[in-house]
């Protein structure tokens, strides 16, 4: 697999149709989701009580925002573009994890986080941590080159 970072700097290729978070229903428990996670929620408040699929990665929201310059739908595309659009299967026996989520997260599916890391899930979810901090480190370098306010 490319280097993920570069990969979701690159300018962005053929149009793809945006997907809304899979989401699987089942009776009696959150709602299993992938992909973005597009609401009104604020980032960095988890609000939102969803289950995600067990191996799955948890992308923050200022990544996420972060890869669209600042627009989280477009970071999303960005993470669309990257990983695929999140089809998630559930074929795995474990039972999903229920977590407090954000909006504006993306929740990275259990398959590309092993696509990730080429095949082994511990390597991927190593490989993703050193994503989400690359990620920050570059907007750090790029805000502090930004002119202020003009007047």
């Amino acid at each position: 697999m490319p280097d993920m970072f570069e990969a979701a700097l690159a300018p962005a290729g053929e149009e793809n149709p945006r997907a809304l978070p899979e989401q699987s229903e089942q009776p009696g428990r959150d709602p299993i989701m992938v992909g973005g996670l597009l609401t009104q929620v604020p980032g960095r408040t988890d609000l939102m009580e969803i289950s995600v699929p067990a191996d799955a990665y948890v992308l923050p929201a200022d990544v996420v925002s972060a890869l669209g310059e600042g627009n989280t739908l477009a970071g999303v595309k960005v993470l669309e573009d990257l990983f695929g659009a999140g089809q998630f299967e559930e074929t795995d026996d474990r039972p999903p994890i229920p977590i407090i989520a954000a909006g504006g997260e993306f929740v990275v599916t259990p398959a590309q986080v092993l696509a990730a890391g080429g095949g082994d899930m511990e390597a991927g979810h190593d490989e993703l941590d050193r994503f989400v901090k690359g990620v920050r480190a570059e907007l750090v370098k790029t805000l502090k080159k930004l002119p202020g306010p003009a007047r």
